[in-house]
């Protein structure tokens, strides 16, 4: 098969694309528009151009799997080049997504006309570089500098008419006359239109500084954002030729970088989570859901269902409950995009027409099993029933129904509406086709799922227990609270492991541990700093005091005289002497920490493999991106300093340590194939 090919009509040329399945950019593909062009070139009496896609998306951007190593020629500056030297006008007609370097390629016809679904972007910057075929030299003279650098720095792709209206575009039409209006605006172009040797448009000055404000003065931007910024204002009045010259210079140095390299691998990592639960297709397309529990956590669900266009059965008892989600819902439907339909709902009998059931009543298991047993013979045969405990035994949950082939775990995470990250939790008899309707609901909702086996905390915060414990024996160690959360801070979270658990509250993990305590080896370390604030009320940020305390002049939580009281004592009870801790060492013991916990979940199958550790973290828990995740940033250290950061784990809890690795070596057997696993 072509990628492409050329037809004629007259002396008009025809330059179809067709590089299934999404129209990625690729050495094969540039080849062939190399060859198209170079072709038509040499067309005695063609007088214009035409270039559309035969699949969905017109150019939906480079396949990032080149971006490693060098680029193979044809670059797609030298096809662009190839077009701009031909003497004949060429449009564009653009359809679903005309991405990264397909909008660049686009930028260099003379008009570009666009379908009402299309979307057009350039989303280079959120993969840790900046465009590097002419983007941000030729949009910022079509659209404007000030237009040009939000689209650039936001990475967010434009609708079509949002398009029309900044001149990106020069016309929207339906599909259907998508061609024919391509063909006709070719026929009646009079001369070409270099982008590239045109001067920006006069800009409004209020309007540049703003948006540059916007992205210097956040602390979510980037480097190779302010990089790329930079480059456009730099650019303003210079020779447009020479300047993509420097432009392909900056992004070659920004896309081998490590924090292009890491952002490529979640994306990566993404996609192979993704692929473990496409094992199946659903039985039945999933439209209508039902949410059991109206608190915070059910609310938040049925939040993301909705926003999804879902239609959602809401169950609740407590009517005052209920009645505070629906205002809820309310109030968030009024600024959705789309809104599905929601019941209210005090009876499970409402659930007896739903594809999904979802279990989001109180986190205690004989709670759950009774409302499994309820459910079973209300809802059809092919409903699935999904839970979404959070640490919960799922195969002892299951057994309360008769049919557990359509019995899985949905774990969202707060708030469930926002937070990205979703863990899909195959039980012993899970089927196939629950695990796919699972993929399909995880899809629907733009969620990142990882597939997870069952095991106390599953994945994600199964590895967080460890984070937040390593953290508690830094304190009774000699750090503060506040040390560890500024050094955590200073790696990149935006928040510490001691104010999350203010924010979430205490008793959560509390009433895990309690849940624990008579499986725990008492041979193992055990801080009980943690208990004692619970016992005392201090449950966090709702109870105004937790690990900080809380108030209108420290709504984000100020140090405790009472909290660093009950540190003492407990280091006093163990016999501990405090000593001063460097913020390098309590980054270095959390991460090792991280790192055993995921390379024990890898080892026993509970996690199929380390980067989805990474990615549940990076979704889930706002770790840094551009690190690539706990794994990936582990990976990247030295031998030297992973054996420290192993000791230092190690000699915190000798028990715990030597059960997790089972060896002795500086970096266990296990946690090389981890970190093998990872890319190291």
């Amino acid at each position: 098969m072509s990628l492409v090919s050329v037809t004629h009509e007259g002396d008009l040329a025809v330059v179809t694309i067709d590089n299934p399945p999404v129209s990625t950019g690729n050495t094969a593909l540039r080849t062939a528009l190399f060859d198209a062009f170079t072709g038509l070139a040499e067309k005695p009496g063609l007088t214009a151009i035409v270039v559309h896609s035969a699949q969905a998306h017109f150019y939906s951007g480079s396949d990032i799997k080149e971006f490693d190593g060098p680029v193979q020629h044809p670059l797609l500056t030298e096809v662009i080049e190839v077009m701009e030297s031909l003497e004949v006008p060429i449009v564009a007609a653009l359809n679903g997504l005309t991405l990264g370097g397909g909008l660049e390629f686009a930028l260099a016809c003379d008009e570009r006309i666009a379908t009402t679904d299309s979307k057009l972007g350039l989303p280079e910057v959120s993969l840790g570089f900046m465009p590097g075929a002419g983007g941000t030299v030729r949009l910022p003279r079509l659209i404007g500098t000030a237009a040009a650098i939000d689209i650039i720095a936001s990475a967010k792709p434009v609708g079509a008419r949002q398009a029309l209206e900044l001149g990106l575009v020069d016309e929207v039409v339906e599909q259907e006359n998508l061609m024919a209006t391509a063909v006709a605006r070719a026929k009646n172009a009079v001369r070409r239109r270099i982008v590239l040797m045109e001067h920006q448009p006069d800009t409004d000055q209020a309007a540049l500084d703003a948006v540059v404000e916007k992205y210097r003065s956040s602390p979510k931007t980037r480097p190779n954002v302010l990089r790329a910024i930079d480059f456009v204002l730099a650019g303003v009045g210079k020779p447009g030729p020479e300047t993509v010259k420097q432009e392909r210079l900056v992004f070659d140095e920004l896309r081998v970088a490590p924090e292009a390299r890491n952002l490529r691998y979640l994306f990566f990592a993404a996609r192979a989570a993704a692929k473990d639960l496409a094992v199946a297709k659903p039985k039945l397309p999933i439209r209508r859901v039902g949410v059991a529990g109206a608190g915070t956590m059910g609310s938040g669900i049925a939040e993301a269902l909705l926003g999804a266009g879902l239609e959602v059965v809401l169950y609740e008892v407590n009517a005052e409950v209920l009645e505070n989600a629906g205002r809820r819902l309310e109030t968030a439907s009024a600024t959705a995009r789309k809104w599905g339909e929601l019941s209210r709902v005090s009876d499970l009998a409402a659930f007896a027409d739903v594809d999904l059931v979802i279990d989001a009543v109180f986190e205690d298991m004989a709670v759950k099993q009774q409302l499994l047993r309820d459910l079973e013979p209300v809802v059809s045969a092919d409903t699935v029933l999904a839970t979404n405990t959070s640490y919960l035994d799922l195969n002892e949950m299951a057994e309360a129904l008769e049919d557990r082939t359509r019995f899985v775990g949905l774990h969202f995470f707060n708030p469930a509406n926002r937070n990205p990250l979703v863990e899909v939790v195959r039980a012993e008899q899970t089927s196939d086709e629950t695990i796919g309707a699972m993929a399909a609901i995880a899809k629907t909702l733009r969620k990142t799922p990882i597939l997870a086996g069952v095991a106390d905390g599953f994945v994600a915060n199964r590895v967080y227990s460890d984070y937040r414990m390593q953290a508690e024996y830094l304190i009774e160690d000699g750090a503060s609270p506040r040390q560890v959360d500024d050094a955590m801070r200073a790696l990149g979270l935006p928040v510490g492991p001691f104010a999350v658990g203010d924010m979430s509250g205490l008793d959560i993990a509390w009433a895990r541990r309690k849940r624990l305590a008579a499986t725990r080896n008492p041979e193992q370390r055990y801080a009980t700093i943690a208990d004692t604030l619970c016992e005392q009320g201090r449950l966090g940020k709702k109870t105004g005091a937790g690990w900080y305390l809380y108030s209108d002049e420290a709504p984000r939580g100020a140090e405790d005289p009472k909290v660093a009281l009950i540190i003492d004592r407990a280091r006093e009870a163990k016999g501990i002497s405090p000593r001063a801790i460097s913020r390098g060492e309590i980054q270095q013991r959390i991460i090792c920490a991280m790192l055993v916990a995921a390379a024990g979940l890898v080892d026993s199958g509970i996690a199929n493999r380390a980067s989805d550790v990474d990615l549940a973290f990076t979704e889930g828990f706002a770790f840094p991106r551009w690190l690539g995740g706990p794994v990936r940033y582990a990976a990247a250290q030295s031998d030297e300093w992973l054996g420290e950061g192993l000791r230092l784990v190690g000699d915190s809890d000798p028990i715990g340590f030597s059960l997790a690795t089972g060896s002795e070596e500086a970096i266990p057997p296990k946690i090389r194939r981890v970190l093998d696993g990872v890319g190291r």
